[in-house]
């Protein structure tokens, strides 16, 4: 739910979450191997020794990690000809595997849509909780980090959502997890921060958010960043009190009067 953000403050130039899960190991992985040739004599074995049989393991259908290439597959399908081109058989091509091999983990298409919505929701569920780990432990905390998290460049996620829109639309089912996704959000957002001003952030960043899927924003760069660097702001508990009392200490203000254009009259 994204990196347009020239001139947005620090705290949100600092903070980047990223929507699908880094392992751990994965730094270590990228680690450069250094080998060497050289080997002390004590190290080198006297008689060379036939080394055992090494057992291939036996590769299991269903785990994990196929599972997820073949979700990896299936969101390539629909980021290149759309929802309507998703089906099991272009699956298996993109992910080089058999048909069967597909079903074994997504019997129908509809379960295959299913695991991608699930896989959608966990991303963002991990982002913004990312995110929140990030900022002090204060009052507004979940619905900032909401809002910083929402208003990041749009990335692979975000577009697999918007592809996604008209698929799951025929099938309300499918969109089950998404509504229970976000009325728990919204829940934690308005826990410590009004519920009206919670709403508004909410829908002006889902507004933006929105527009910016569909290529319809209306906003320039600078008018964006004013609008995150707001949006922000108004996230913070009493933010939304201090607006309205200033302006209705600019309403309460006497119009200012115009110079007098002619002379009293002599009595």
């Amino acid at each position: 739910m994204r990196e347009r953000q020239s001139g947005v403050s620090d705290d949100i130039r600092g903070v980047r979450a990223r929507r699908a899960g880094v392992g751990a190991g994965a730094a270590f992985a990228d680690q450069a191997v250094h080998y060497s040739n050289e080997m002390s004599a004590a190290s080198m074995p006297k008689t060379p020794k036939t080394p055992k049989p090494v057992k291939t393991p036996v590769k299991t259908r269903g785990r994990p990690n196929s599972r997820e290439a073949m979700l990896d597959a299936a969101q390539d399908v629909v980021l290149e000809g759309g929802a309507g081109k998703l089906t099991l058989d272009a699956v298996a091509r993109r992910a080089g595997v058999s048909k069967g091999g597909v079903m074994y983990n997504f019997p129908t298409k509809e379960a295959l849509l299913k695991a991608m919505v699930e896989r959608l929701v966990e991303h963002n569920r991990h982002a913004h909780a990312q995110v929140t780990a990030s900022l002090p432990d204060r009052p507004g905390r979940s619905l900032k980090a909401y809002v910083m998290n929402s208003v990041q460049a749009l990335d692979v996620d975000d577009r697999v959502s918007g592809a996604l829109l008209a698929a799951l639309n025929s099938d309300r089912a499918l969109l089950a997890p998404v509504a229970d996704y976000f009325q728990g959000r919204f829940a934690k957002l308005v826990q410590d921060v009004p519920f009206e001003q919670a709403a508004l952030v909410y829908l002006a960043t889902e507004g933006l958010w929105t527009q910016e899927l569909l290529q319809l924003s209306p906003f320039t760069a600078k008018q964006r960043a004013q609008m995150v660097r707001m949006l922000v702001r108004m996230a913070e508990p009493g933010q939304l009190a201090a607006a309205e009392a200033l302006a209705a200490a600019e309403a309460a203000k006497p119009a200012p009067q115009g110079k007098a254009t002619s002379k009293k009259g002599k009595s």
